[in-house]
């Protein structure tokens, strides 16, 4: 990417939300960055988003933004963003909800800035908050450290897939999502990843995107944590060296069942279904383990520190 100016591509993953995915299109538009591409994966929406699609490629075709659409089987948020990844041309990858605005105008412009300045730099974390309010969204905020630190860049370990921007070329060394995950913690298999070649993980306050959570097509938020566990197990299985890997999982179930007991004050047993699930996808889908280096490790490590 030395040497000349990255170009961005914009991905959004689309399933009947015509409405909200309206204003997300005229939030990209709005960005000053130019040329620009934005490619919809569309998991056979039948709510009218093609013709929303079409108006928007018509509207932003006058301004150097090209807009696609890709139709693809429901087979999960995983595997549509990495169909439209590979159809995607740009040096940078922009993820972002289709339930979600970018901003400022010169968001795009920002980011891209990051990058050029940061070579290591491998994902920049959006910061995503509710609606039209400055309240974080909180089941975007992934982050170990209290939301005090929301308005200040730090590096880190993971980052929430409602809007986050990747290096192509990092995307794709890593091998992209891992579609096993069809929804939730595919983002930290990848920082995982990321961090173990030796990429860094960026959170920037100075780029926001509102996230406006509909909950079309969504989980309750029982079933929500039970799948929360259940990859975050898998990953957890799969990317750590096993002396790590063991005492990780059993502190992830104590910590997501605690946290289901006293904060949200619900029993935690539909949460431990996830464990049951975990083990029964492991062993049916033959899954292999891929663990981070030493090094990796001691990266992750060492962004659990806050400084």
């Amino acid at each position: 990417m030395a040497g000349h100016v990255p170009t961005i591509s914009v991905i959004v993953h689309n399933l009947n939300r015509a409405d909200i995915l309206a204003r997300c299109l005229a939030s990209l538009a709005a960005q000053g960055v130019r040329p620009l591409e934005v490619v919809i994966a569309d998991a056979g929406s039948t709510d009218g988003s093609h013709l929303v699609i079409e108006r928007a490629c018509a509207a932003m075709a006058v301004t150097d933004i090209a807009v696609r659409r890709i139709e693809c089987r429901p087979a999960g948020v995983a595997s549509s963003r990495n169909l439209a990844a590979r159809e995607a041309s740009g040096d940078l990858l922009c993820f972002l909800d289709n339930d979600a605005l970018l901003e400022p105008a010169d968001a795009l412009a920002g980011m891209r800035d990051l990058f050029l300045r940061q070579p290591e730099l491998g994902i920049v974390a959006f910061k995503i908050l509710s609606g039209d309010s400055e309240a974080l969204d909180p089941f975007a905020w992934v982050f170990r450290r209290s939301t005090g630190w929301s308005t200040r860049p730090f590096r880190t370990f993971t980052f929430a897939g409602a809007g986050f921007c990747v290096r192509r070329d990092a995307f794709w060394s890593a091998g992209g999502f891992w579609e096993q995950l069809t929804y939730s913690r595919e983002e930290e298999d990848l920082a995982l990843e990321l961090l173990d070649r030796g990429w860094g993980v960026l959170y920037s306050p100075s780029v926001v995107v509102r996230h406006y959570f509909d909950p079309r097509g969504r989980m309750d938020l029982a079933r929500r944590r039970s799948v929360e566990l259940r990859n975050g197990l898998l990953v957890l299985w799969r990317r750590f060296p096993l002396p790590l890997a063991v005492p990780l999982v059993f502190g992830r179930i104590a910590t997501m069942s605690l946290r289901t007991l006293v904060r949200e004050r619900r029993s935690p047993a539909a949460l431990l279904g996830g464990v049951r699930e975990a083990l029964h996808e492991w062993r049916g889908a033959a899954l292999r383990r891929k663990p981070i280096s030493v090094r990796g490790v001691c990266r992750y490590a060492a962004l659990h520190v806050p400084r």
